[in-house]
C-alpha cells in the first residue's frame, strides 16, 4: 500500500491518527491484486491524501477503515479514483 500527501492541502487535526489507522489497516496483506486508488478529501473538498492498495481484500479493510474513522463516500462521475471519502 501506498500512502501519498498532496503538497499544498491542508490537513485536518487528526491526520497523524488518520494515518497510522490507514497503516494497520492495509498492513496484514502481501502485495498482490489489482491497484486500487482511494482519494481522502479535506474540509475544503479537495484531495489532500491519495492511497493506493494493492487488491479488493486491502481496499476493503482500507475504506472500512475510513468509514469507522467517521468518513462517507463521495460518489463523482469521471473522478480518476476507484473511491473518494470525506468528513
Amino acid at each position: 500500500m501506498i500512502i501519498s500527501l498532496i503538497d499544498g492541502t491542508e490537513r485536518p487535526a487528526d491526520d497523524a491518527q488518520l494515518l497510522a489507522a490507514l497503516r494497520r489497516a492495509g498492513a496484514r496483506d502481501p502485495i498482490y491484486g489489482a491497484a486500487v486508488m482511494i482519494a481522502i478529501n479535506n474540509a475544503q473538498g479537495e484531495v489532500y491524501r491519495m492511497v493506493q492498495c494493492q487488491g479488493a481484500r486491502q481496499a476493503g479493510r482500507v475504506t472500512a477503515c475510513l468509514r469507522n474513522m467517521g468518513f462517507a463516500e463521495l460518489f463523482s462521475l469521471g473522478s480518476p479514483f476507484h473511491y473518494t471519502f470525506r468528513r
